[in-house]
C-alpha cells in the first residue's frame, strides 16, 4: 500500500504509544519491517520521514549521447523505436521514450495522439516477394505520383512522377518495374477508373485497359472494396512517408533510394535493421532467386 504523509504521522505516534508493530503494520497493509524502518529513521532525525517519489531517478542524457540521436536521425530519418535498434548497435543504450523526447525538442517529431489507440485490425502480409504488388495515385505538390510496392517486403519496385493520373501513365510504370524484377503473380488497386471498368463501363466498352494488360501476362487482377481502405493500406503508409519525409530530399529518386535501401522498416526484421530491398531479396521464392542472381554478382545493394 502506498503511504502518504499522514499515514506516516500516525505510524510513529501509534509507535510512541507503544502499540505492537504487527498490529501497525496490519493496520496500514505493509510489512512490520516497514514499520521499524519509518520509525528508526525518525528516532535518528527527529524529522518526519520524507516520501520519495516511486521509480528510478531520472537520468539525463549527455551531450554526446544527444548528439548521436541527432545525426543517426539525420542520417536515417526515422522514429524513436527504429532509431533505439541503430544506436543499440552503436553502443548507445537509449529508451525510445527519451530518443522520442529529443526528436520533438529538434523539432524532428511531434506528438501523435492517433497512435495511441489501439488498432482494431490486424496487419496482414505475403510470404513471398512478387506474390503481390500494391498501386495507387497520389497527388502531391501538384502533381501525380504512381508508385509499386511489394507487399512482403514493402520495397518501391516502380514509380513515376505525372501531370496526370492516367491507365497509359500507369501501364508505363508498370511495365518498367516488370522490366527491372519481373512479372508479379497480382496486382491490388482500388476501384479508380485508371485501374478498373465499372459493370455499366464493361457493357459498354469491355475491360479497362489496365486490367486487359493484366489479363495478357497472367497477372491476377485483385480489386479493394468499396469503401475499405485498409485493403491497400500498405501503399497508403508509402505515401504518408513520402508527404513528411520528402522535404528532407532534394529529389523523389533520393527518397525512394533512401526508403528501399536505406532506411530499416518497421514491419521487417528490425533486429537486423532490415531495409525493403534487403527484406525483398530474403523473401524471394526459390525459384525466383536464379532470376535475380546477377544483382547479387553485379554488386547489387
Amino acid at each position: 500500500m502506498k503511504l502518504d504523509e499522514k499515514a506516516i504521522k500516525w505510524i510513529i505516534r501509534e509507535k510512541e504509544k507503544g502499540t505492537p508493530t504487527r498490529t501497525i503494520a496490519e493496520i496500514e497493509n505493509i510489512t512490520p519491517r516497514r514499520v521499524n524502518q519509518i520509525y528508526k529513521q525518525y528516532r535518528e532525525t527527529r524529522e518526519i520521514p520524507k516520501l520519495r517519489k516511486p521509480g528510478r531517478p531520472k537520468k539525463e542524457l549527455t551531450e554526446e549521447e544527444l548528439e548521436a540521436i541527432k545525426e543517426t536521425y539525420e542520417e536515417y530519418r526515422c522514429n524513436a523505436i527504429v532509431l533505439q535498434t541503430i544506436l543499440k548497435e552503436r553502443g548507445y543504450r537509449i529508451s525510445k521514450n527519451k530518443i522520442h523526447e529529443v526528436l520533438k525538442m529538434l523539432g524532428y517529431a511531434r506528438e501523435e495522439k492517433n497512435k495511441k489507440k489501439r488498432r482494431k485490425w490486424v496487419r496482414y502480409e505475403r510470404k513471398h516477394s512478387m506474390s503481390l504488388w500494391h498501386t495507387d495515385w497520389f497527388f502531391y505538390n501538384g502533381k501525380w505520383i504512381i508508385a509499386y510496392l511489394d507487399d512482403a517486403s514493402r520495397l518501391i519496385v516502380g514509380y513515376g512522377v505525372f501531370e496526370n493520373a492516367t491507365t497509359e501513365n500507369a501501364l508505363q510504370v508498370l511495365k518498367e518495374a516488370i522490366d527491372n524484377y519481373g512479372k508479379p503473380e497480382s496486382i491490388l488497386t482500388d476501384r479508380g477508373s485508371q485501374f478498373y471498368a465499372s459493370a455499366g463501363e464493361k457493357k459498354a466498352k469491355g475491360i479497362s485497359k489496365f486490367e486487359k494488360f493484366l489479363a495478357e501476362n497472367g497477372i491476377r487482377h485483385i480489386v479493394g472494396r468499396v469503401n475499405h481502405p485498409q485493403t491497400n493500406g500498405k501503399i497508403e503508409r508509402f505515401y504518408g512517408t513520402l508527404e513528411t519525409k520528402i522535404k528532407y530530399f532534394d529529389t523523389i529518386d533520393e527518397f525512394i533510394e533512401w526508403y528501399n535501401h536505406k532506411r530499416p522498416h518497421m514491419s521487417l526484421n528490425l533486429d537486423e535493421l532490415e531495409t525493403p530491398y534487403k527484406a525483398f531479396l530474403r523473401k524471394l521464392p526459390s525459384e525466383r532467386v536464379i532470376g535475380y542472381a546477377w544483382r547479387w554478382f553485379d554488386g547489387g545493394k
